[in-house]
């Protein structure tokens, strides 16, 4: 396979989308899960299941709601959740749609061979903790009281399909952007594609598919990988994590080898201390003049590099290794990256909710080109989180370039810090050949611009002197 190349595209066994702040109120379309616009066609036979177009209701209609529709009472679904916890209430709700979706009769051939699959999962339930099992024993109970008015006449273990979907199940995300949008169980992508912390394949869902794509060239011989977790977080914490909630022990090369990565991964993973130092650079106020480590501008020239021209991954990786090896703990390590995304966070809460001054801006640009380094450093380069950093740094350098042409504070040390017009350039370009390998840039949500157009937009800017 080639990098971006689909290996793998299937409609998952069960999946339904993310609930928002009312959890009885559906915010997203059932078949592709983008949010819904406030008109908003729904299934004239259920009168339940909501769209996000006319498109999006016939597809889904055609490809499966024809046998599910009419088979459950989705109001009666929303009453049991009630009596759960927020956290469970998606465990559940997995749990209902799988024993349905297990007991029809006559389904597509898509659907034997997932449900094939599941029955090849192993539940593990020996092996969950019992606070674990006490909460399945919790869920179990209440599915069973809204059994009848649920709709469901299936005899299944609800504990055990918990068990078989609570470690085999994933989260889906916006194909334009980094925010979660429902949930998925695809039995056939679990036991095909292993887990690693570095892991050469991720997938979209687009249109009711779960589309597993290439995130780089894999030879044949080559052992195609998911991510199970988050890889930026610590060795132990994955460690644990992965015993815990899926029961084994990763021996990735990320976590046992000796390659650029792995020993990256080692500093990523060191702990800061007796002493608990802040990053160096790290701001105590938004007064003092922002400043920026060599050590990050030089990650995302290379990032910006490698993106463009497709260099191999060894110079990649060696180059981040060069780069980052002689850091301390306070400058370069989880905790040094935590700092940064709270700085982030909070300076672009600032922006957003008063005026403030072009300090400020600054420093989001500085701190958002720190943590886009750290995800450089920890995920594969082609990962869309990579991306969506990179535009959306792209975006900060650019409106904080043009607040300060119009006020006439631009200083000239802005340049050392990486803003200007060509970075803002370079990061939007890369950004661009990052999702068209893993997202889908032309896709556009309700109310915004697709990542091309954003693209687009920024690559055409320019200053009238």
């Amino acid at each position: 396979f080639k990098r971006g190349d689909t290996i793998l595209s299937i409609r998952p066994l069960y999946e339904f989308p993310a609930r928002g702040n009312k959890e009885s109120t559906e915010s997203r379309c059932a078949h592709c899960f983008a949010r819904l616009p406030k008109r908003r066609p729904r299934c004239s036979q259920c009168r339940q299941t909501q769209y996000c177009s006319i498109n999006c209701q016939t597809t889904h209609w055609t490809s499966r709601h024809y046998f599910e529709c009419m088979k459950m009472d989705e109001r009666a679904v929303d009453a049991a959740c009630m009596e759960l916890k927020p956290e469970f209430r998606p465990s559940l709700r997995m749990c209902v749609g799988v024993m349905r979706t297990m007991s029809f009769q006559t389904v597509p051939a898509w659907l034997r061979v997932q449900r094939e699959a599941w029955h090849m999962l192993v539940t593990h339930r020996d092996k969950h903790p019992q606070f674990v099992l006490t909460q399945y024993e919790e869920i179990a109970r209440v599915i069973n009281t809204h059994r009848s008015d649920i709709g469901l006449d299936s005899t299944s273990d609800a504990i055990d399909v918990l068990c078989r979907s609570g470690c085999n199940n994933f989260a889906a995300y916006e194909p334009n952007g980094p925010r979660m949008s429902g949930y998925l169980c695809s039995p056939l992508v679990s036991l095909l594609l292993n887990h690693s912390c570095l892991p050469n394949a991720a997938f979209v869902y687009m249109g009711g598919m779960q589309i597993v794509r290439a995130l780089d060239d894999i030879q044949i011989g080559d052992e195609i990988t998911l991510a199970y977790m988050d890889g930026l977080q610590p060795r132990d914490v994955r460690q644990k994590q992965l015993s815990a909630v899926y029961f084994f022990d990763c021996t990735c090369d990320k976590c046992c080898g000796e390659s650029a990565r792995a020993q990256v991964d080692v500093l990523m993973s060191r702990a800061l201390g007796v002493d608990g130092q802040m990053p160096e650079y790290l701001p105590t106020d938004y007064v003092q003049p922002p400043a920026i480590e060599p050590w990050v501008l030089r990650v995302i020239d290379i990032l910006l590099a490698h993106c463009q021209d497709g260099g191999t991954r060894y110079g990649f990786d060696q180059g981040l290794l060069d780069c980052v090896g002689s850091l301390p703990p306070r400058n370069f390590s989880f905790a040094a990256y935590t700092h940064w995304l709270e700085c982030q966070d909070d300076c672009l809460e600032r922006i957003s909710s008063e005026c403030v001054s072009s300090n400020v801006r600054a420093w989001a640009c500085v701190s958002a080109m720190y943590v886009l380094a750290f995800y450089a450093c920890v995920y594969p380069p082609y990962l869309s989180l990579v991306g969506f950093q990179c535009l959306e740094t792209s975006k900060l350098v650019w409106n904080t370039l043009v607040a300060s042409e119009m006020s006439n504070e631009m200083p000239n040390e802005w340049v050392e810090l990486g803003l200007s017009l060509d970075r803002v350039k370079r990061l939007a370009r890369c950004a661009q050949n990052i999702l068209r390998v893993s997202a889908e840039p032309s896709v556009s949500a309700e109310g915004d611009l697709s990542v091309e157009s954003q693209v687009a937009l920024l690559a055409g800017q320019s200053f009238v002197n």
